[in-house]
């Protein structure tokens, strides 16, 4: 461990973290866990008669590795096995007096306790009963609300794109963001505030926590995903909405937990090949309707994976590779009128200094190019260990289209990134007895992101709600984010709890150059004041812009899950975080958040759910980087207004100023000195119920309180005064309009004259969701799975995220509102049936056929699938400015 890291981890270990520490070293450890990577199995063993059968040996043999693992029914006929790897197992019973009991596969998904009641017949009736039995798709003793996505959804639903998080949005109540205020791109093209893309609870989609065999894979400094795997490599993963155990930590929102895939004794593979061309599309009906021919739209995807043995049930391998090239045509819809305007405008001279000359006329290109490759080795040292190193590799170029891709924005204010990742993670999974297990997990990760727009030099200029050419306030970053994470969990078995006590450290590091505001920005009312030289405002930044800082946090937590009765399952926990944040802000170590939630199942059809618990949340680094960068000693920014911006336009002739204007006070950046850390408060009630086999339908109603959610607001500002004509002109508005009368304005005083704005970065925002959700869940049997929710709900807040600042600053509770995040109505249904399977089978009963009637045409129909999604929701609130 470096000094650096070693020197964080003893500033952080204050005595509540060593109190903490000591849970985690002399508690009793803990079981199977809602964000952990495993499966667990229960269940009960009888006779004929409904007797329990005690001291029965249970073995499951895991198909793919041939490992066994064995237990023992006690006192109550119960059995149970936890942190087993997800997969298909045999199971195998012996008992005094009863023949051997045989099912030859089941199927333990992730992150649940799948429940396999056994009855054992007598002796001599058979030498040994085979049976078939598949488990309930009801899990009684799950207290959260969760949705698995299983193998054969992942490899089969045609999501928008091949990226596996797309799945998310078929899990109820859960959202699409919204985007960013500042037009970021989403996650995959790496824009400048990409976020995770999914808002869980009305919360921020910065807040969720997405993991990779239970490691981190998120972006600290935006929020959004890091490496990308190919579907091929996922195994299976789950959406953890709400009622997270101790377990989780470090995001206030939604858990998206993923689990790769592993090699077995059989060699398994694949390859894929998707083509698309502009000649198979119908032509845009927005677009110009004088172009004949369709745009191109090339997109050309292939892949492969392999699985296998090096060593037979020893050492496994699996790796997967995956190539996307985009090459498409794209047209800004400015208006055509505002468009010839600003062009001839510009061809005259109009804003010598401006280094856009013309708006693009024609169609331009836009592209993305993208590797993804992950490899996975898996040793069996010996009975009692398991030991994973995986290696993951993205590398993604997305061109003209990463942000900034509104109707308004020209090609020179389009941005195109590159984003490349390293992942390199190991783990050791211990049995150590047979209720004892000790999971070690450790990653070294990097990411190298880098933001450019058309236009590389010179300001930004917005025509609000009309068009936006020039470079982007944020467009030119380059950030190198590197993350060490060490994880242990230990877990402790017993016939009616189960204990699980952890620990993890996770230092991230971050050199970032985010130039943003140094090229200047200019924002107009109208086309007419952009052709006269009178902007409305102007803003630029000067100083030094790249910072380099790192936090390091810490996390213990201490969770049991108890079955008090065959019917209620208590799961009872306790979690501490604390996180050391850079110079200016200050650490928050009273962050002991609490945990309950119990699952009621009256009988094995039925089962009552409800949760309560704190969540805290991490920080983007985002956020962070401002009150350390713009600080007023390291760098700073100008803001004017009217005619003190019109002043500068003319001063640079509409270019970017070259050093600070006088007569302009700076505007910085500072932390709030009372800074504590975000949270959610999470509760959740609900229904589910078993309506077959197979089929199971749930009730749910969800509660969010988000507090102490970060927002920008400016400290500097004196009170605000009402406007009437007399006092008009001592406010600095000599001409007010009558929609300004008797309204609150700020003059031009500020509590501290030597600046103009101090845009404090403070949590003093909070937000509310009440949701409730209906759904049906057929998990894939028959041929056939289906998902359908419908989630009606409501989330208000006073800030959507960081970067939002208030009308006035001295007004919060007049900004609560709908948020962003908002989506009131949303049905979500995904299926998968196949079809030429069962025709195939119905026609052979039909005609007494067998396989040898199988014609060449019914050879090549097997298999055929239809699988629909359709998505139904409420739209979000339309934007007055530009309408769309």
């Amino acid at each position: 461990m470096t000094k650096k890291v070693s020197h964080a981890i003893h500033r952080i270990l204050a005595p509540g973290v060593i109190a903490a520490l000591a849970i985690w070293l002399f508690a009793a450890p803990a079981a199977h866990g809602q964000n952990s990577t495993t499966a667990a199995l229960i269940g009960t063993v009888r006779d004929a008669s409904g007797a329990i059968v005690r001291g029965a040996t249970v073995s499951l043999r895991q198909l793919a590795s041939n490992r066994t693992y064995s237990a023992t029914s006690d006192a109550d006929g119960v059995y149970h096995f936890t942190n087993l790897p997800v997969g298909d197992y045999e199971v195998h019973v012996e008992a005094k007096d009863f023949a051997p009991y045989l099912n030859a596969r089941i199927e333990l998904p992730l992150g649940r306790a799948t429940t396999l009641d056994i009855t054992l017949r007598p002796a001599g009736a058979q030498e040994e009963v085979t049976v078939t039995d598949r488990p309930a798709a009801i899990d009684t003793t799950a207290t959260g609300s969760t949705t698995s996505i299983d193998p054969e959804r992942i490899q089969e639903l045609p999501v928008r794109s091949r990226n596996y998080l797309e799945f998310t949005l078929l899990a109820p109540s859960v959202a699409p963001s919204a985007g960013q205020t500042t037009g970021g791109g989403g996650a995959a093209q790496g824009g400048p505030m990409a976020d995770s893309g999914f808002s869980f609870g009305g919360l921020r989609p910065r807040s969720n926590a997405i993991s990779i065999d239970g490691l981190d894979n998120t972006d600290e400094t935006t929020g959004a995903s890091r490496v990308a795997l190919s579907p091929e490599i996922v195994r299976e993963f789950q959406i953890v909405n709400n009622g997270i155990s101790a377990e989780f930590g470090g995001a206030a929102g939604g858990a998206i937990n993923v689990v790769t895939r592993t090699g077995a004794n059989d060699i398994h593979g694949s390859a894929f090949g998707f083509l698309q061309n502009e000649r198979f599309n119908g032509r845009d009906p927005i677009s110009d309707g004088a172009r004949e021919d369709t745009p191109r739209f090339r997109h050309y995807q292939f892949g492969a994976s392999l699985g296998g043995p090096l060593i037979r049930d020893r050492l496994f391998y699996y790796a997967a590779l995956e190539q996307e090239n985009l090459s498409a045509e794209q047209e800004q819809e400015i208006d055509s009128l505002i468009h010839s305007r600003i062009n001839t405008a510009l061809a005259s001279g109009t804003a010598p200094g401006l280094t856009v000359r013309s708006l693009a006329s024609d169609a331009f290109s836009v592209g993305q190019d993208e590797t993804q490759a992950a490899g996975k080795l898996t040793y069996l040292a010996g009975e009692r260990h398991t030991l994973n190193f995986r290696l993951a590799f993205t590398n993604n170029l997305a061109r003209n289209g990463a942000f900034n891709m509104d109707a308004l924005s020209d090609l020179s204010a389009r941005g195109s990134a590159y984003v490349k990742d390293y992942q390199l993670t190991a783990s050791a999974v211990s049995t150590l007895s047979s209720s004892l297990i000790n999971d070690l997990r450790f990653q070294s990760s990097a990411r190298r992101v880098v933001t450019r727009a058309g236009a590389t030099d010179g300001p930004g200029i917005e025509i609000a709600g009309l068009a936006r050419f020039g470079r982007p306030y944020d467009a030119d970053t380059s950030r190198r984010e590197t993350r060490e994470q060490f994880v242990d969990n230990v877990s402790l078995v017993r016939p009616r709890y189960e204990w699980k006590t952890g620990i993890t450290l996770n230092h991230v590091s971050l050199r970032n150059n985010a130039r943003e505001g140094f090229g200047g920005l200019f924002i107009f009312r109208t086309p007419d004041d952009f052709l006269a030289g009178r902007p409305a405002v102007w803003r630029q930044a000067f100083g030094e812009s790249q910072t380099r800082f790192g936090v390091t946090s810490f996390g213990a937590f201490l969770q049991n899950q108890w079955r008090a009765t065959q019917q209620l399952t208590l799961n009872l926990g306790a979690r501490y975080d604390v996180t050391r944040l850079p110079a200016p802000f200050s650490a928050d170590r009273n962050n002991f958040s609490p945990r309950a939630g119990l699952a009621y199942s009256p009988s094995n059809k039925w089962v009552a759910r409800a949760g309560l618990g704190l969540y805290y949340d991490r920080l983007p680094l985002a956020y962070l980087k401002r009150a350390i960068q713009k600080d007023g000693v390291r760098a700073f920014e100008q803001v004017a207004t009217d005619a003190e911006a019109g002043r500068v336009f003319a001063l640079t002739g509409g270019g970017r100023a070259l050093a600070p204007v006088g007569g302009i006070s700076p505007s910085i950046f500072r932390a709030d000195p009372e800074f504590q850390t975000p949270h959610s408060l999470q509760a959740n009630a609900g229904l589910e119920r078993l309506l077959s086999e197979n089929i199971t339908a749930s009730a749910e109603y969800l509660f969010t309180r988000g507090g102490r959610l970060p927002r920008t607001r400016n400290i500097n500002l004196l009170p605000p005064t009402l406007l009437t004509p007399v006092g008009a002109a001592a406010l600095g508005i000599p001409s007010p309009t009558p929609q300004q009368l008797g309204r609150p304005v700020f003059g031009p005083g500020r509590i501290d004259p030597r600046l103009d704005a101090v845009y404090q970065l403070e949590n003093s925002a909070r937000s509310t969701y009440n949701g409730f959700t209906l759904s049906i869940n057929k998990r894939y049997s028959n041929d056939s799975a289906l998902l359908a929710s419908y989630t009606v709900s409501r989330a208000t807040d006073d800030a959507s995220d960081f970067d939002e600042q208030p009308a006035n600053p001295y007004d919060l509770r007049a900004e609560r509102a709908l948020s962003r995040h908002h989506v009131g109505q949303r049905f979500v249904l995904s299926a998968l049936f196949e079809i030429g399977e069962e025709e195939e089978e119905k026609d052979k009963a039909a005609q007494g056929g067998g396989k040898e009637d199988e014609g060449l045409l019914r050879e090549l129909l097997r298999n055929i699938e239809a699988a629909p999604i359709v998505t139904i929701s409420s739209g979000r609130p339309v934007n007055a400015l530009t309408g769309a």
